[in-house]
């Protein structure tokens, strides 16, 4: 069990961290004909979809009583997977019904014999549909562990994973992305600060980015890879985010700084021109390190502060930043591009 000081921590730093959970294409992931953006927003328990200007559409489906964390798409169905922060994974069809028949899959999809209380966060697809989960605590007697699910699975109401998982030595795990070789690589900004790839297919290790972003003192929640396999990642507690002067070699050279006020900032997503999304959440210590009515857990928050939060969009050449959602959203973790 952690102790109650190690909680303390985490659930400042996962509010002045999480996983804000956004993903990267270009960078990373499956490049879909993005049309809109789905971005999950926490506070309000809800994912939010928005057109390819950053207007806001409409909700795009109720998380119930669950926090929403990370999430990702199906490129096979369109099909939607939302971690929670607890063992339970919600699935919802391309137009935001509830998964199942008459939704009666809405939280069958539960982790809790695999992983305990260690709660998945992370969720990336590969282009055939075969789903990849990352726990979240790598310390006190956890382990970040990945977790491969198949698309075939993923249409069950119980899905079962396929084979043992990939083991990490990271203490807190962060975005999860392809590499331009195929690699499974995760993010770690606690301990040590890092990016780990790992082979899909035997799990091993095959490239640690240590040197060059602990040179810099950077915390990587979001990260993402261009197809030179340039890195390019975002600093949680900083809002910087840096990138590769060259692939795997460095120095990480700095690419832009968000409007960091007490803020953190999430998981990289971007755009087929190779533009960066990058979430911010405001006045998280307030929020959660503050007294009722302004504060928040995992599962609440009872705060006054109804100023919406942001997605900056960044000149991957220049480092330009400008706003690119700044409306309907309350607590960002992820968003992604989705063609529906």
């Amino acid at each position: 069990m952690k102790t109650t000081k190690n909680k303390k921590r985490f659930a400042l730093a996962r509010t002045l961290t999480v996983t804000l959970c956004l993903t990267i294409a270009l960078l990373a992931l499956p490049a879909y004909a993005a049309t809109n953006e789905l971005v999950g927003s926490a506070e309000s328990h809800s994912i939010e979809k928005y057109d390819s200007n950053g207007n806001w559409i409409k909700t795009f489906a109720s998380t119930g009583p669950y926090y929403t964390v990370g999430f990702a798409a199906s490129p096979i169905t369109g099909d939607v997977f939302v971690s929670t922060f607890t063992a339970t994974i919600l699935r919802y069809t391309k137009t935001g019904a509830s998964f199942g028949p008459k939704g009666a899959y809405w939280n069958t999809f539960n982790m809790s014999a695999l992983v305990g209380v260690n709660p998945p966060q992370a969720l990336l697809f590969d282009s055939s549909g075969n789903l990849y989960l990352a726990t979240n605590y790598g310390e006190d007697g956890y382990v970040v562990e990945i977790f491969e699910y198949s698309a075939k699975e993923l249409l069950k109401k119980t899905p079962v994973p396929v084979g043992p998982p990939i083991t990490t030595t990271i203490e807190q795990g962060g975005q999860m992305a392809w590499d331009a070789f195929g690699d499974l690589c995760i993010a770690s900004w606690y301990a040590p600060q890092t990016v780990q790839c790992f082979n899909p297919s035997t799990g091993a290790l095959v490239f640690d980015y240590a040197a060059e972003i602990q040179a810099q003192h950077i915390q990587p929640d979001g990260l993402a890879f261009n197809s030179d396999n340039i890195l390019t990642v975002a600093s949680l507690f900083t809002g910087e985010v840096y990138t590769e002067a060259a692939a795997r070699v460095g120095p990480m050279k700095l690419l832009a700084t968000g409007n960091i006020q007490p803020a953190q900032v999430g998981f990289l997503a971007v755009d087929s021109s190779g533009n960066l999304y990058l979430p911010e959440w405001h006045n998280v210590a307030a929020r959660y390190g503050g007294q009722p009515p302004d504060y928040c857990t995992y599962y609440s928050c009872q705060d006054y502060d109804t100023t919406s939060d942001i997605v900056y969009k960044i000149d991957p050449t220049k480092g330009a930043i400008t706003n690119f959602i700044s409306n309907h959203l309350w607590g960002p973790y992820q968003m992604i591009f989705v063609s529906f």
